[in-house]
């Protein structure tokens, strides 16, 4: 089986990148949950403890996509996650993820992370 992750950096949320707190009216972004004003301080706070376990020259994008690969691996299921690339940087970034190894100790600090 062949899965194609939708938003699998959360819409730039797991990207590390700060953004404003209150969208624009043309930002799609708006019209999901976890963008709400109610939502956003919680799940940034998410953000922030993926930000604490980085391991340096390792973005918060690379540790999300490297988590995604080791959880396919794990579930053998064959995954090709689609992350943003508006600028060639952050494409090279997000393949850069592919090479990322996470020590069990990493896996263990970011799990209570995904089940939030």
């Amino acid at each position: 089986m062949t899965a194609v992750p939708y938003s699998p950096l959360g819409r730039r949320m797991l990207t590390g990148l700060a953004f404003a707190t209150s969208l624009t009216d043309t930002d799609a972004r708006q019209h999901f949950p976890r963008f709400t004003a109610e939502n956003l301080a919680a799940n940034m706070l998410l953000v922030a403890k993926i930000n604490i376990a980085l391991t340096p020259g390792v973005s918060a994008a690379q540790i999300a996509l490297a988590w995604h690969y080791v959880q396919s691996r794990k579930l053998k299921v064959k995954t090709v996650p689609i992350p943003g690339r508006r600028k060639c940087s952050r494409l090279l970034e997000n393949v850069a993820a592919e090479s990322v190894i996470l020590t069990a100790r990493e896996m263990e600090a970011l799990a209570p992370l995904a089940s939030v």
